[in-house]
C-alpha cells in the first residue's frame, strides 16, 4: 500500500508542471546547460559557468571565479594553475514558452522565446550586490 501511495503521489506531481520542475530539476539543468554552452562558445580550454545570485548578495564574477578556483582546479585534476573570469551574462528566465517540436515541422517558428545579455569581460567586474549577470564564465589556464 505504501508503494502505491508513493507512485500515485509522484504521478500527481508529474502532472503538475511546477512540482515536476522542482522534483526533476528541469529548469535547474536547462539554464545551467545554457550557461555552460554560452561560456564554452566564448573561450577555448577548460571553461566553467557559475551561478551569480543577482537577487541577493552578489559578489563580482571576478570574486566568484576566484572563490571557486580550488574546486575548479580539483575538477580538472590540477591540469592548470590559475582561474579567472573572462565573461558574464544574464539569462532572462521569464521567457515565452514555445510548443514542443518532436517532428520535422517547427511549431511557433519565428516567435521570440529566450533573451540573453552578454556583458563581455566588463561583466567580471559588475558592481557587487547589484543585479546584472546571473552567470559568470570562468576559465582555467
Amino acid at each position: 500500500m505504501r508503494t502505491y501511495l508513493i507512485v500515485v503521489g509522484a504521478l500527481l506531481c508529474f502532472l503538475n508542471s511546477a512540482c515536476a520542475i522542482d522534483i526533476y530539476g528541469l529548469s535547474y539543468n536547462y539554464f545551467d546547460e545554457m550557461a555552460q554552452t554560452y561560456c564554452a562558445s566564448k573561450s577555448d580550454g577548460w571553461v566553467f559557468s557559475l551561478r551569480r545570485d543577482c537577487a541577493g548578495v552578489a559578489p563580482t564574477c571576478n570574486d566568484i571565479c576566484a572563490s571557486a578556483s580550488g574546486e575548479i582546479l580539483r575538477t580538472i585534476s590540477n591540469q592548470r594553475n590559475k582561474v579567472a573570469c573572462f565573461d558574464a551574462f544574464n539569462i532572462n528566465k521569464g521567457h515565452n514558452q514555445l510548443r514542443a517540436n518532436p517532428a520535422n515541422s517547427q511549431p511557433d517558428a519565428g516567435k521570440v522565446s529566450f533573451a540573453t545579455y552578454g556583458y563581455g569581460s566588463g561583466g567580471c567586474t559588475w558592481t557587487p550586490n547589484h543585479c546584472g549577470p546571473n552567470y559568470c564564465c570562468c576559465h582555467a589556464f
